[in-house]
């Protein structure tokens, strides 16, 4: 099983560890996944998510290599901005979500998820483009520092070095003496950064971040946060066989170039109105969907949970679904199917939750 550089940190701090993509992964801490999930709302906290596949692109080709396996246009992403997307085959088969980072058009970063970075390298390595192709997922780690705290604190461990990074920005800045890569995004619904180090330097930085207020947190949170702020997850709200109209992923598409492979495919879904269309649902009844429980209306399937929990920031229990289109009416009434009761739930707009503008 891989271990990321912080892992006896983890296990130091007592966290409970787990296998999670064949990576032993700290699921939680002492403090527990509801604590952990308020204080990340409420302060800030840090996950480590170095298990998560980093790959740079670099060289000449390396702008038609991109736009020719994502549905972006290289020329409309600013130097040292980000972009969430898809990475899709020619027969429409969705492989991940990932966000691409451009430095320039000759150099770029793809971030994937740890349970796909197999596929994904080797669907990305079988296009024969002069592009240099580097792994750097066991040479760096990652953190992903979030909260409304959050980047005051950086901001003062780095001597101000990030006070004009806007969202979905990056930029390259020393730390004690060090060189970190810090972008503007996360996974959780609060602002925050992403800090991806050499792996000599990440637990130094690791316990800086807990002498400042910033509390250890595990996957456990990060799901909850993540399902609160209605964010999509590979295995949940998207799989191989997704249409990104249906899961609410229309504003990936930004292609013009026919050198997209999955150029036909895009303009077969949207030309043809989706058939079903992704929602979220607040449970009335007391109990906790969890996947694949059934969705009914008037006694009929309709669909299906992708994702449920308790979110402990709304007290209440959540879902993501996936329902026929003709029955995504806000404040309807569905009933989902949990533990062979059928539990009233109402279909709600996404996110659950929505962090306050500043």
């Amino acid at each position: 099983m891989n271990k990321t550089t912080l892992n006896n940190q983890h296990k130091l701090l007592n966290a409970k560890m787990v296998d999670f993509a064949n990576w032993e992964m700290p699921i939680s801490y002492p403090t527990g996944i509801i604590k952990e999930t308020l204080l990340v709302r409420n302060q800030a906290g840090v996950f480590d998510v170095s298990h998560m596949g980093r790959l740079e692109v670099i060289g000449e080709n390396a702008k038609i290599f991109i736009e020719t396996l994502f549905p972006i246009n290289v020329n409309e992403l600013k130097n040292n901005s980000a972009k969430y997307t898809l990475l899709i085959t020619d027969k429409g088969e969705v492989l991940d979500d990932a966000i691409i980072y451009k430095f320039n058009e000759n150099k770029f970063l793809i971030i994937i998820n740890a349970s796909r970075s197999e596929i994904d390298i080797k669907w990305i390595k079988s296009f024969k483009y002069k592009v240099e192709i580097n792994d750097l997922t066991n040479s760096t780690s990652m953190l992903a520092v979030q909260g409304p705290e959050a980047l005051n604190i950086i901001k003062k461990l780095t001597g101000n070095a990030i006070d004009d990074l806007k969202r979905y920005k990056f930029k390259e800045i020393s730390i004690d003496r060090y060189s970190a890569f810090v972008t503007r995004t996360g996974y959780t619904g609060e602002d925050g950064v992403e800090i991806i180090t050499n792996n000599d330097n990440v637990e130094s930085l690791w316990n800086k971040l807990l002498k400042n207020n910033i509390f250890p947190c595990g996957l456990g949170s990060r799901d909850i946060l993540r399902l609160e702020a209605g964010l999509h997850l590979y295995g949940h709200e998207i799989n191989p066989s997704s249409n990104p109209i249906e899961i609410r992923l229309k504003r990936v598409f930004k292609t013009t170039t026919d050198n997209y492979i999955a150029k036909d495919y895009l303009r077969t879904i949207m030309g043809n109105e989706p058939k079903k269309i992704m929602v979220g649902l607040i449970m009335k009844d007391r109990g906790i969907p969890r996947e694949d429980c059934e969705i009914e209306l008037n006694s009929e399937k309709i669909g299906y949970v992708t994702s449920g929990t308790h979110s402990p920031t709304i007290n209440k229990s959540i879902a993501i679904g996936i329902i026929n289109k003709q029955f995504d009416n806000v404040n309807n009434t569905v009933k989902i199917k949990i533990r062979e009761k059928n539990l009233e739930a109402n279909i709600i707009k996404l996110p659950f939750y929505r962090r306050s503008e500043k």
